[in-house]
């Protein structure tokens, strides 16, 4: 029998109409047959959306309020406080992306029974951008050194990281419709935002940040709405044979590309910005990206034609070594950033070697270099340590040196007079299949080509109310502060790795 709620969802699904006007030319054309029905799993009437989701925001809002009057910060360690100056607007980056690309999806896909879901899900991203402000303006009120989290967005927005945040998160709303569902919904909604807002809470948790729990638990209750909206649409288009090549081929470059910017920073925040560490990033992905999205996927789509990502063994090495490598090179490019990085010490040592096997030989002499050279003193940073700066990869915005730092796979590629850097066999693929949509933009060293270190970091705007004083530091002490002009004495200029 019917139940009144779905009878209610299926009336109001026949109430529409055909415009009189021609329809605006689409954005993004889709290469797909799209079916003009489908299936909203849900079937989700909006004014019960509506008494739902006040009832998640009164929670968190009580669990902040909460954690203030307690004092709960106090009891955060410090590193983990650095990490979530860059988790934050890093957050806001995917939300916002998300955001946007759900509209892309209701304007472009003429199907009642999907556009319902993506209309939900847009009210959803913008809650969960409110979300990360509050937490933000949460932090910024109750934690000891809250610099550098004012900077937000806009710090991120000029940071070298920002750049992978985008490169990530664009595909999600500039891209033909049923693309941006293959990235947004099916790949960063089911198989990464698991380890992002139910894994690395754990890590908040055991760090003794409950308010980061609470709010990012809080997001991840809405995922299940998203991924449902992507296998709905994706059900829909593998219905059609003629789809299947297309959804393939969109499948494996969306999952290369999220593993690059999803697994990476989601690792480094966990491993590198943590002084407990309930669990290793890699078994966390093994659950949730294998075991999860990959077993599910193939049950479900598997029957259509459809195959697992096919690069899932190039990914699975990956996310055993890349995040040492991009984590040793943002300490030692520290002075770029807008946040603190502690030194790692003896116990970081053998738990990584524990959990990462071969990781002392490679990573524990750089870290150590790093923390000898963490007092302004020395007027010496690790990178005139290394042969240079590396090249940003043109697809993902990495740094060249993954997956391994000691053996990277660098590529230089030329198109149309230009040369790129390219840092994997998969983003050579990727940059392959549609070049236009990564050369449009420049790099950020060729921005910075022959200037001082310390005017680039004047030019990012990332130096304390005093305006001498880094926000960056090479440690978590409270003396032995860097300075401009400690950083102008080490003689560092920046030369554009692609510029000979």
């Amino acid at each position: 029998m019917t139940t009144p709620a779905t009878r209610t969802h299926d009336l109001t699904k026949q109430y529409n109409w055909s415009s009189t006007q021609t329809p605006p030319a689409a954005v993004f054309p889709s290469r797909y047959t799209i079916p003009e029905r489908g299936r909203d799993p849900f079937k989700l009437l909006f004014r019960d959306y509506a008494r739902m989701e006040v009832e998640k925001d009164r929670r968190v809002a009580a669990a902040l309020d909460r954690a203030a009057s307690l004092h709960s910060s106090s009891g955060i360690a410090p590193r983990w406080v650095e990490g979530l100056k860059l988790a934050l607007p890093i957050t806001a980056e995917a939300e916002y992306q998300a955001m946007k690309g759900a509209g892309l999806l209701i304007a472009s896909i003429n199907n009642p029974e999907l556009q319902q879901g993506y209309a939900a899900q847009a009210l959803d991203e913008a809650r969960h951008l409110q979300l990360v402000g509050a937490l933000r303006s949460h932090y910024l009120d109750t934690v000891a050194h809250p610099e550098g989290l004012g900077l937000g967005s806009r710090a991120l927005a000029r940071h070298p990281i920002g750049a992978v945040a985008r490169a990530a998160f664009a595909p999600n709303s500039v891209n033909d419709p049923i693309d941006a569902v293959i990235a947004l919904n099916v790949v960063l909604e089911t198989a990464y935002t698991n380890p992002l807002t139910v894994a690395l809470p754990q890590v908040a948790a055991a760090n003794g940040d409950d308010a980061y729990a609470a709010a990012y638990l809080s997001i991840q209750s809405d995922e299940v709405r998203h991924m449902a909206n992507g296998h709905g649409t994706l059900r829909a288009v593998a219905e059609i044979p003629d789809n299947i090549p297309l959804v393939q081929g969109s499948l494996d470059r969306a999952f290369w590309h999220q593993h690059q910017g999803a697994d990476t920073v989601t690792a480094v925040g966990a491993e590198y910005y943590a002084r407990v560490r309930p669990w290793a990033y890699r078994d966390a992905w093994e659950e949730w990206v294998v075991d999860d999205f990959i077993g599910s996927f193939s049950r479900r789509f598997g029957p259509f034609g459809l195959r697992e990502p096919a690069r899932l063994a190039d990914v699975a090495r990956g996310v055993e070594s890349q995040h040492h490598a991009v984590a040793i090179g943002l300490a030692a490019l520290w002075p770029l950033n807008f946040f603190r990085t502690d030194p790692l010490d003896e116990t970081d040592f053998e738990w990584f070697e524990a959990n990462y096997p071969g990781w002392s030989a490679v990573y524990q002499p750089l870290w150590e270099a790093y923390a000898a050279l963490s007092d302004p003193a020395n007027r010496r940073l690790l990178l005139q340590e290394l042969p240079g700066v590396p090249p940003f990869c043109q697809v993902c915005q990495l740094p060249c040196i993954v997956p391994r730092f000691e053996a990277p796979e660098t590529r230089i590629v030329e198109h149309e007079g230009q040369r790129y850097a390219l840092c994997s066999a998969g983003c050579e693929t990727n940059f392959a299949w549609n070049p236009l949509s990564y050369t449009a933009f420049g790099s950020f060293w060729s921005r910075y080509d022959g200037w001082d270190l310390a005017d680039v970091v004047l030019d990012l705007g990332f130096v304390r109310a005093d305006g001498r004083t880094l926000v960056a530091q090479p440690h978590l002490r409270e003396d032995r502060l860097w300075t401009i002009d400690d950083i102008r004495a080490t003689g560092v200029t920046i030369h554009d790795p692609l510029a000979s």
